[in-house]
């Protein structure tokens, strides 16, 4: 018994007239098309979502420079099989196509280096993640990079329809209208994935394919991600921004692709931790709601723990913002960079140890508690930092309201003078 070739294999382009996508790289006068066509000798690394071509391109790329072409997969493989690559072909150049080359060691990494140097090996790395964070500077540097995007559904379905005219030879009327359509859109961007549902569904039933078997089989195949990976932080740094930016309707739409790929955890950590940085004093109130909300969600889980989830993010979008702290903070950093140069008040420092007050003084700072209005008018600041002013709110009404107190509470104990 022979082994079945996978319809996607069957479909996979043999030039570049054949791609699908990635227009911006491979029209007449792209960046990427020039390399492929001059024959330009440069190690490439192509990254982006899978089911885009990558793969592809890289066999398309060794025919067209009359090239052996060696496969690695870069979670599986070692260095033995990099050696033998090597012996196969000890004075011919060959592409080396990596498979997921962010998965590949720094050792093999420099292991590669001389060899791309001296032309040997035409390297085309293919990867779902950002190249900058995995591969080695000295590796990146020697390199093209180019981002491939996801394919619209209309790339995707175009390839469809090869399939079903060349492949399955079905007839037009055999195709019910919005069938192929449907099985682009559960494919989201991944021409494998719509190659693959396609051919179960032909399995299934070879006289016919129907929107009904389409959505049968396809309900499941939303994509998902690995939680580790960079399309798992672009859509969490998404939820925040739009969340950092007050709008709600995108905040929501990322809650929901979050959620749908099982990432709860990471939803709810972001909502306890950006109400502080976001809203902080313009909103206190609110603060608390939305870290019980989130604290509820986790308790509930999923499902019912998208409607607190939602309540949370609407909150976080409808209420006054606020980036107070983070301007604190810096002003803060750069003034602890040097603390022992500048002593606090000696009545400041710890008296809990015997002979404290002796040796540092500890204890003599006046009560605040025996002063009237329980306020003691006497310097808290290091020395060289006396006075200084370090809030200053942001335009809410919550915190015009607190700043006053603050103010007056600042102008008692330092004096107005103090304050710049």
């Amino acid at each position: 018994m022979s082994f079945r070739t996978p319809l996607a294999d069957k479909m996979r382009p043999q030039t570049l007239q054949d791609v699908v996508g990635q227009k911006e790289l491979l029209k007449e006068d792209g960046p990427l098309r020039k390399i492929i066509e001059q024959k330009v000798m440069i190690p490439l690394i192509l990254w982006g979502p899978p089911g885009t071509g990558k793969s592809s391109l890289a066999q398309i790329i060794a025919k067209q420079y009359d090239l052996p072409l060696a496969t690695f997969n870069a979670s599986i493989d070692n260095k033995a099989k990099l050696d033998q690559f090597i012996k196969t072909y000890p004075y011919q150049s060959f592409v080396l196509l990596i498979d997921e080359i962010h998965r590949m060691t720094k050792t093999l990494q420099d292991f590669l280096l001389p060899y791309l140097e001296k032309g040997h090996i035409l390297l085309i790395g293919a990867t779902t993640e950002n190249p900058v964070m995995s591969l080695v500077p000295a590796v990146r540097s020697r390199c093209q990079i180019f981002e491939f995007k996801a394919l619209s559904d209309d790339d995707i379905e175009t390839v469809l329809q090869r399939a079903i005219k060349d492949v399955f030879h079905l007839d037009s009327d055999k195709v019910e209208d919005g069938s192929l359509k449907t099985i682009a859109t559960a494919a989201d961007g991944d021409l494998r994935v719509a190659l693959n549902i396609l051919e179960t569904i032909h399995a299934i039933d070879p006289d016919q394919i129907t929107i009904k078997a389409v959505k049968e089989f396809a309900k499941d195949q939303n994509f998902s991600y690995d939680k580790n990976a960079t399309k798992h932080y672009d859509y969490l740094a998404a939820y925040s921004d739009s969340m950092a930016g007050s709008d709600t309707d995108a905040a929501l739409y990322y809650l929901a692709v979050l959620l749908k790929n099982g990432d709860l955890p990471s939803v709810v950590r972001r909502l306890r931790e950006i109400p502080y940085t976001y809203i902080g004093l313009a909103n206190p109130e609110q603060v608390t709601q939305i870290v019980v909300a989130a604290n509820q969600a986790e308790k509930v889980g999923m499902p019912k723990a998208k409607y607190s989830l939602m309540f949370a993010t609407m909150l976080m979008c409808i209420s006054p913002k606020s980036g107070a702290f983070d301007e604190i903070w810096e002003k803060l950093d750069k003034d602890t960079e040097h603390p022992s140069q500048h002593p606090m008040p000696r009545g400041l420092r710890d008296m809990h140890y015997k002979h404290s007050e002796e040796i540092t003084g500890g204890g003599l700072i006046d009560s605040p508690f025996e002063q009237p209005h329980q306020i003691a008018r006497q310097n808290y600041m290091p020395k060289g930092f006396e006075g200084k002013q370090y809030y200053y709110p942001k335009d809410n009404a919550n915190e015009r309201k607190l700043f006053q107190q603050y103010l007056k509470l600042h102008r008692y104990i330092y004096g107005k003078d103090y304050l710049k």
